[in-house]
């Protein structure tokens, strides 16, 4: 199977499930390490929308040498994922096989760092609850009610991204007068906002262009409250409208130095706003290059880069 890049709600799911996440652990070793151009993220605005409406999508593509203006290509993936299928979209829209009831899976919607696009109008027919006219079965919510379009994003000579945009679609296996409050309740999620970085050596601030080399300094992001929203959510167990807080998870990678672990965050009911993670400078001066993403558990993600100065 081809190798992709999994970015996005799906990935952050499954790192912050639990209520008692706190800290997570590596996806893997020499992840964070970027050595050969890489797409990190990708940011929908807005980060939830109703299919056949438009979405600018932006990505950002890390290399050793800084962040890079790339040609990007985009193409929404529009073939349902069969059962049968393990992989998180249907193999036909990554080159791996065929789709179901969809002779062209891909629709190309542009090339560049960033693209504005409809979304496919049938989205939650084919990635929702909606089944309609399509004859397939319905696909089940994510963790927080979620449904996702899937958007490939090929970078040449580095592969594919798979990025799943959240779609808003209607509410499923509720009576009307449920599904009445539920959309009274229901705001769609926003995008966080990553504030600057900051950084301390032995627990004293320390300049972001002034680390020491060869010292071990904690790098800190951080949030608004604002950006964990609290928002409406369906039991279906229960048939009742309640509420989760957004859990958060930062991905960190860097062009040089050691990261002391590669993905941090805050679960739902854990009311801090920053993120901690350690880095080591390497032993030589110079800029190394940094990238840190946030992202919230209904698929808004923000990011920035960072350019460390290493001295003597």
């Amino acid at each position: 199977m081809k190798r992709l890049a999994l970015l996005g709600t799906a990935a952050t799911a499954l790192l912050l499930a639990g209520a008692a996440v706190r800290c997570i652990p590596a996806l893997g070793p020499g992840d964070s390490l970027i050595t050969s151009p890489r797409i990190l993220a990708v940011r929908a605005e807005p980060a939830e929308a109703i299919p056949g409406t438009k979405v600018a999508f932006t990505a950002l593509v890390a290399a050793p040498g800084g962040t890079l203006d790339a040609g990007v290509a985009w193409s929404f993936c529009t073939a349902p994922k069969p059962l049968t299928q393990d992989n998180v979209v249907s193999n036909a829209c990554v080159g791996d096989g065929p789709g179901v009831g969809d002779a062209a899976p891909l629709t190309g919607v542009g090339v560049g760092m960033s693209v504005t696009a409809k979304t496919p109008p049938m989205g939650c027919s084919i990635f929702g609850p909606d089944v309609g006219s399509m004859g397939l079965r319905p696909r089940d919510p994510d963790s927080t009610g979620g449904y996702y379009q899937p958007l490939l994003a090929t970078l040449p000579g580095a592969g594919d991204a798979i990025e799943l945009a959240r779609i808003h679609c209607d509410l499923a296996n509720a009576g009307s007068a449920v599904a009445t409050v539920f959309a009274k309740a229901y705001h769609d999620n926003l995008n966080p906002t990553l504030q600057p970085l900051t950084a301390t050596l032995n627990g004293a601030a320390v300049p972001l262009s002034d680390i020491p080399a060869s010292s071990h300094v904690v790098l800190q992001a951080s949030w608004p409250a604002a950006s964990a929203e609290t928002f409406a959510y369906f039991d279906q167990a229960t048939q009742t409208v309640g509420s989760q807080r957004e859990a958060m998870q930062v991905a960190w990678y860097g062009s040089g130095g050691t990261l002391d672990t590669e993905s941090t965050g805050r679960a739902g009911d854990d009311p801090a706003t920053t993120s901690d993670d350690g880095w080591t400078a390497p032993v030589q001066p110079g800029t190394v290059h940094l990238w840190v993403v946030l992202r919230d558990s209904r698929g808004g993600v923000d990011y920035v880069s960072q350019d460390l100065g290493v001295t003597q």
